[in-house]
């Protein structure tokens, strides 16, 4: 009976991640021979002239073009890749000190053993630095949130929701995130960040939902292990992504290293936030620190280079997924059908109501989401070809942004084509996400959509 029940819970798992983008690959590739392929005029910014679409000569991908693809995939996400891997090596340089497992061992002392507590703070931390958009610069900080979880006796299901479920509120809201909300209030010609505080109502709706279905979970794993989706053995089975040495002494030299630590973090969002910081120099502050590191508790050149390099190594298999995810939209950009796609649900808008086409939009950006996961790359080639429409409509822009906004932002942690990466760096497969995130994730794009509806009926503003 035992074997059973495991044969059917390892038969809900989904082929390997790279499989499943292959597929993805395949489907594009196929649909650049039946779908037209057309364009938009683009100015030099690269914004969209509305009325200038035009069919153009079909541009099927080739069999040689598919395999090339993968390549420009990683090409065009270099930046992004290089960055996690020269971070997640600082880290694992830092974990060599004992500075993590101390101050974990700390924090779960202070805590009492109450660990629904640190699902909360972490939770909250998290969100926070979604609100601003610092979402790439974290994957290498998965791994410590998901060991922390399991070393609190909660299945790897727990440090997962915990990352993608914050970070999808948080970024989801567009308080103040630059590659959504002010990319495309910039395009329709609102003041950047305007309509703050209607959006802030909105995170506070999306964090309640998420942190309640969270907590739930929580509880009831706790209370009897079979309501865990991983499994009722997940605490024989699971194993954490960084191990902790126990009895650490949470002492002078590590307090201060935990200190910088989180000192690196703090700048890395200031930077990104006041001097438009990107990823490598995010990547390049976290060297100091690690020097630092070394020097304080007397390493070993030679072993700390090592170990630098074992903790890129722990997290080249998951970044690969980057360069698979892109060669998604190298593929859509090739065969030139993206315009297309656009174009054809743009013409389905005329003529329905507000409310009607709100929803259609809000549809529309979510599922075109399991395709092109980029908020600021949407937002370039949507946002002036709804601003005319929604004139015509009587749709005001900032309620078109918030539609764009909260349709981009939720499936950027659910769809596979966005969600991959992140399951990868989290040790997790993509049936068991899904099994238990697909009720939480319809409550909140059933929630984001009633807030666009209010936003509409109150003639949210300006403009």
């Amino acid at each position: 009976m035992g074997n059973t029940l495991e044969k059917k819970k390892k038969g809900f798992s989904l082929p390997h991640v790279y499989i499943v983008i292959l597929i993805l690959m395949l489907i594009i590739t196929v649909m650049t021979y039946i779908v037209p392929a057309g364009s938009y005029v683009r100015d030099a910014s690269g914004a969209v002239d509305p009325n200038s679409f035009s069919y153009i000569d079909q541009t099927p991908v080739g069999f040689l073009q598919f395999f090339t693809s993968i390549h420009q995939g990683f090409v065009e996400s270099a930046n992004i890749i290089g960055s996690v891997l020269l971070i997640s090596g600082c880290i694992q340089i830092i974990n060599m000190t004992g500075a993590f497992s101390a101050g974990i061992q700390a924090m779960i002392q202070r805590t009492n053993g109450k660990a629904v507590i640190m699902v909360v703070v972490f939770f909250t931390l998290f969100t926070a630095l979604g609100v601003i958009g610092y979402l790439d610069a974290l994957y290498p900080f998965y791994p410590i949130i998901i060991s922390l979880f399991i070393t609190l006796g909660y299945d790897k299901m727990v440090g997962t929701a915990v990352i993608l479920l914050s970070t999808a509120v948080g970024f989801t809201c567009g308080m103040v995130n630059p590659y959504t909300t002010g990319v495309a209030q910039t395009l329709v010609g609102l003041p950047m960040y305007s309509g703050i505080a209607f959006r802030a109502v909105g995170l506070v709706v999306f964090y309640v939902i998420a942190l309640f279905f969270l907590v739930r979970y929580c509880i009831k794993i706790k209370k009897d292990p079979k309501n865990s989706v991983m499994g009722e053995n997940y605490l024989q089975e699971q194993t954490a992504p960084m191990t902790f040495e126990e009895g650490l002494e949470f002492n002078g030299k590590r307090i201060l290293l935990i200190v910088l630590f989180v000192a690196t973090v703090i700048l890395s969002v200031v930077g990104s936030l006041q001097w438009k910081w990107g990823m490598p120099e995010i990547a390049a502050i976290y060297f100091p620190v690690t020097i630092i590191g070394v020097i304080l508790f007397r390493l070993n050149p030679s072993e700390a280079c090592a170990e630098f390099g074992k903790g890129m190594a722990g997290t080249i298999a998951p970044t690969m997924v980057i360069g698979f995810s892109r060669a998604v939209s190298v593929l859509l950009t090739e065969g030139n059908i993206t315009d297309t796609i656009i174009n054809a649900v743009t013409s389905l808008l005329e003529g329905k109501s507000p409310v009607i086409t709100l929803l259609i939009i809000y549809l529309f950006v979510t599922l075109f989401n399991f395709f092109v996961s980029s908020g600021s790359g949407k937002a370039m080639v949507m946002m002036p070809i709804l601003q005319p429409l929604g004139q015509v409509l009587g749709i005001n822009q900032q309620v078109l942004v918030l539609a764009y906004q909260y349709g981009d932002g939720f499936t950027n942690t659910f769809w596979p084509t966005a969600s991959l990466l992140q399951l990868s760096l989290c040790g997790m497969d993509y049936g068991h996400w899904f099994k238990f995130a697909w009720k939480i994730y319809a409550c909140l794009i059933a929630a984001g959509f009633i807030l666009i509806v209010i936003a509409n009926q109150i003639g949210y503003g300006p403009f």
